[in-house]
């Protein structure tokens, strides 16, 4: 197995975070769109790498006692690595250091992965937003875990 590390981002790294999210999930982010996170004072946007370059990605953002997981991916030639909840649970531990106690995200309700991974650290499921997702029409899960 391919070892990795996982460390902050940095804006040099926004293009390459951009194609892995689009080669990736559904709702990709853009280049843009990490550059904006990286520079966010209420962000942390940690990713990993191997020996192939950068593998996987959290954005959390956080404001007082919350946090939310907008986005979150590992490319599909990384994946059953332990890499996704290696990565959730660094961003978490950063961001419980600053005081956030409870952190939001949605997923895909047929995404049975990435459910897995989430009940895995904590996840429950609190809300139901029908037909949020399209391509195609799906259920999204709104889910929390409580931290520290």
């Amino acid at each position: 197995m391919t070892t990795f590390h996982i460390r902050d981002a940095v804006l040099e790294d926004a293009r390459a975070l951009g194609h892995l999210s689009e080669k990736n999930i559904d709702l990709p982010w853009y280049e843009k769109d990490f550059c904006q996170a990286i520079e966010n004072s209420l962000a942390t946007v940690v990713v990993a790498e191997d020996a192939e370059g950068l593998c996987g990605y959290v954005v959390l953002y956080h404001a007082a006692d919350e946090g939310e997981v907008p986005s979150v991916a590992v490319d599909g030639r990384a994946r059953k690595r332990g890499i996704g909840k290696a990565l959730m649970q660094e961003a978490f531990s950063r961001v419980e250091s600053q005081g956030v106690k409870k952190i939001f995200l949605e997923v895909r309700a047929g995404n049975l992965p990435a459910l897995a991974l989430y009940e895995s650290l904590g996840f429950l499921q609190v809300h139901i937003r029908k037909n949020f997702y399209t391509n195609p029409t799906e259920d999204a899960y709104l889910m929390m875990c409580l931290i520290g």
